[in-house]
């Protein structure tokens, strides 16, 4: 019998009849994306062209929009990979506007069910721009646990210029796809669109509706929850109040945690103005409104403390990720996404992720047909368990394994190398196998050559 020498991930052990690994940590990359998709206004009700689809081919979905596009895109130090988490305001219903969304991301990636959204229906106190915010997600990745509606004290009758929450803010709870839930693997978002225009009318309302996000943190969250506050602001300065209350300290009832920071002004200037005319690249890079005439900061992600630091253990932002999509800079003040000067995405940022490539040249088009937005996309990575193998046997060439902590649905890989000082990707792939649940059995046929010594075996997570 060879000497059997086997893995879980980057740990290397050497046993010759029987093991059982510790676990090690693993973790899953999520791609979210907060995008307000104008979708309720000129009597659209459904995804405007550009979206899902080609604006000239507009039934077209396998053909792709700007969602398909941003799954092309690699995001600073991350590869390409598909929505994780779609927050979206400006939605007319879910039947209207999400549901063409998930069928349009489930045909073009061709896996039925691959999306889903949350079946609960935001209130909206109604009107131009005022459509209910909404969620859809990859079930492959992540699964929806709860969406919790934040209202006003008095409740949703309440919703309105009194309270200043006039769209129902509707916090989501997730946790990876796969794994049971539990506080150290989920996340909370809260989607929000606040008052627009300027005006100390307005921005009272949009102060009022940040301190019903902060104080129903406080009271609901546990004091360590990975949170993010995402949507459509409306902020026209750093200093403006909201915005402030968004990142202050302590909630507006006192309680010392929720603290926000955004990652594009992490030391809270709070003398930024992001609504003038300027040529400074540090300010055209974050602006998101409009993709045709670039001149606000309206959409941001702003995520807890304890995300964007990294503290172990949970839910953290990938440095270097965050940006408006279709924007680095190379867009002037009241200039278009759609110039032919726009360098955000190049071919070279994109690579083919789905049946068809979308090119930098037709997502920029799409852009400007999609929305008067552009959708803000940041990476994050959460824990998941490493497999533990407890046992295995050898039968002839076959090699069979007992794993636990598996994840369900996760597609797993037998690796083999003859150096294990070897870079991982010059490692052999012998066989995968799908985990049926957190306890499965992986057999790799014709695999082991018993005539062969010192070779090395990891079972990984694809």
């Amino acid at each position: 019998m060879p000497a059997i020498r086997i893995a879980t991930w980057y740990l290397v052990c050497f046993f010759i009849s029987s093991l059982s690994l510790p676990i090690f940590a693993q973790t899953r990359t999520l791609r979210v994306v907060a995008y307000n998709i104008e979708a309720d206004v000129n009597t659209y009700t459904g995804p405007l062209p550009g979206l899902i689809a080609p604006p000239n081919s507009t039934n077209n979905v396998q053909a792709g929009g700007v969602l398909e596009g941003i799954g092309e895109e690699t995001a600073g130090p991350d590869p390409a990979q598909p929505i994780d988490v779609l927050a979206l305001e400006e939605t007319t219903s879910n039947l209207s506007t999400v549901a063409p969304i998930v069928n349009g991301l489930n045909a073009f990636y061709g896996v039925p069910g691959m999306y889903a959204s949350s079946s609960y229906q935001a209130k909206t106190t109604g009107g131009t721009g005022g459509g209910p915010n909404a969620m859809v997600f990859n079930t492959l990745t992540v699964q929806l646990l709860a969406s919790t509606p934040v209202d006003p004290a008095g409740g949703s009758s309440k919703l309105g210029s009194k309270s200043g929450e006039l769209r129902e803010v509707v916090r989501y709870e997730f946790a990876p796809a796969g794994v049971a839930p539990a506080p150290a693997n989920e996340f909370y978002i809260y989607v929000s669109h606040y008052k627009a225009s300027p005006g100390s009318a307005n921005v009272a309302e949009r102060l009022g509706e940040a301190q019903i996000i902060r104080t129903n943190e406080a009271d609901d969250l546990p004091a360590t929850a990975r949170v993010l506050y995402v949507g459509d602001y409306n902020v026209d300065d750093s200093g403006e109040a909201g915005y402030q209350t968004i990142l202050a300290a302590t909630s507006p009832n006192g309680i010392a945690q929720g603290q926000g920071v955004d990652p594009l002004n992490v030391t809270n200037n709070t003398g930024i103005a992001w609504g003038s005319t300027t040529t400074d690249t540090n300010i055209l890079v974050i602006l998101t409104e409009h993709s045709y005439d670039l001149e606000y900061r309206d959409d941001l992600q702003v995520m807890t403390t304890n995300v964007y630091y990294g503290a172990p253990g949970g839910f953290k932002y990938v440095n270097g990720t965050y940006h408006a999509f279709g924007n680095n800079g190379t867009t002037a003040y009241y200039g278009t996404v759609n110039s032919g000067s726009n360098t955000a995405l190049n071919n070279s940022q994109l690579v083919t992720n789905g049946p068809v490539f979308l090119s930098a040249s037709q997502i920029y088009l799409d852009l400007t047909d999609a929305s008067d937005h552009l959708p803000v996309v940041v990476d994050y990575t959460i824990p998941m368990p490493a497999p533990g193998i407890s046992g295995f046997s050898l039968a002839g060439n076959n090699l069979t394994l007992s794993v636990t902590n598996g994840i369900t649905n996760e597609v797993y890989a037998l690796l083999m190398q003859t150096n294990m000082a070897a870079p991982l990707k010059s490692w052999t792939v012998l066989a995968t196998n799908t985990a049926s649940g957190g306890v499965f059995t992986f057999t790799a046929t014709n695999v082991v050559d018993a005539s062969a010594l010192d070779r090395f075996y990891i079972l990984k997570g694809k």
